[in-house]
């Protein structure tokens, strides 16, 4: 079967976007799921899309270690840094409520595209969550995958009960700041009774008693740009829609992201080849210390184009301001791209079925 006849709507969504010219260009690097033990088999087919991501509030980045935000030396500064792996939750995240969306509004038209598959038990969703442990539950403790949603099938997921496990096809470099902005604030809590800092418990000795009123936070400045890359392995045509229409809205990332942290986020190009092009940190290197995002957006673009692409790459799929306008205004619940996305998740599982039991 040909991507025209599994992914009719989402190619017309691609070829609309991107223009007929460039979808043709990467097509090629695009895979295909048609339920056999075959279209699983890992291929050399990668589309890897180059991002800018501007700062618009203070922003924590804290993650295991000692401070709230994560350095790197690039070119013998240290910058802020944003390691893939709090990327990916964040866009893991989104998508799981993306999809809740999804089989809330066509559950039923859901049920009827993958029953071969799953059989009476279509409502696996609703066991399937990415939330942190609720009340009396350990801190960080994960729900269960339910091993069958576009979700999991795309960003990958393992568990006890399955007979298979999910290889992540939504992988990336850490984003790298270009400047080194980031500022310390102090604060403290004043004590009603002392009025002072030194706050008393109710322990047996004064220095057991004595805690710090006192804090402080570290931040990226707002206005930060940061260069970063996602690699998308073997992708095929409904799961790209959803992963641009993703990286097309603003996203929250780091800590307390209720109250600030959010980051726009602008793609600049996509290429496709037989493995991923270039790397995040070599373009931070040699785009360090610019703050403006169309000087930015030129010199990636300058990179892919001069330095980073192969013999075997595409041409360069460049993310115009129609493109992204084009992007914003998919429909991503119409019912027909939906399909087409939960039909792949379950064309895929069947294909792994299917190649764990000929072994």
């Amino acid at each position: 079967m040909s991507s025209q006849t599994l992914y009719p709507k989402s190619v017309e969504v691609l070829k609309h976007v991107l223009s007929e010219k460039n979808y043709k260009d990467i097509e090629k690097y695009l895979h295909e799921y048609n339920g056999t033990a075959d279209s699983v088999k890992p291929v050399a087919k990668y589309i890897t899309i180059y991002w800018i991501g501007r700062v618009a509030d203070r922003m924590i980045l804290r993650t295991e270690g000692e401070d709230d935000i994560i350095l790197s030396e690039v070119g013998g500064e240290a910058v802020p840094t944003i390691i893939f792996r709090k990327l990916k939750a964040v866009y893991l995240r989104d998508f799981m409520k993306l999809v809740r969306v999804q089989w809330s509004r066509h559950s039923e038209s859901i049920k009827e595209s993958i029953k071969n598959v799953y059989g009476d038990n279509y409502d696996f969703l609703t066991g399937c969550s990415i939330a942190v442990g609720i009340a009396g539950e350990e801190k960080g403790v994960l729900h269960g995958r339910c091993m069958k949603c576009p979700v999991d099938v795309l960003m990958g997921a393992t568990s006890g009960e399955a007979k298979y496990n999910l290889v992540s096809r939504f992988v990336g470099d850490a984003a790298y700041a270009l400047t080194p902005s980031f500022e310390r604030r102090t604060g403290n809590s004043i004590d009603e009774v002392t009025h002072t800092t030194i706050m008393l418990t109710g322990g047996e000795s004064e220095e057991v008693r004595r805690t710090g009123g006192l804090f402080s936070e570290t931040f990226v400045e707002p206005g930060t740009l940061f260069v970063g890359k996602i690699v998308l392995p073997m992708i095929s045509q409904p799961e790209l829609v959803h992963v641009l229409w993703l990286l097309a809205h603003v996203k929250r990332i780091g800590a307390r992201t209720s109250i600030q942290g959010t980051l726009e986020v602008y793609p600049v190009a996509m290429v496709g080849d037989l493995f991923e092009v270039g790397t995040a940190y070599e373009v931070a290197e040699k785009l360090r210390g610019k703050k403006n995002i169309e000087e930015v957006r030129r010199g990636i673009l300058d990179y892919l184009n001069n330095e980073a692409k192969f013999v075997t790459s595409s041409s360069l799929v460049e993310f115009t301001p129609d493109v992204i306008s084009k992007l914003r205004n998919i429909n991503i619940l119409e019912q027909n791209l939906m399909l087409e996305l939960w039909s792949n998740a379950k064309r895929y599982v069947e294909g792994i079925l299917k190649y764990i039991q000929a072994r």
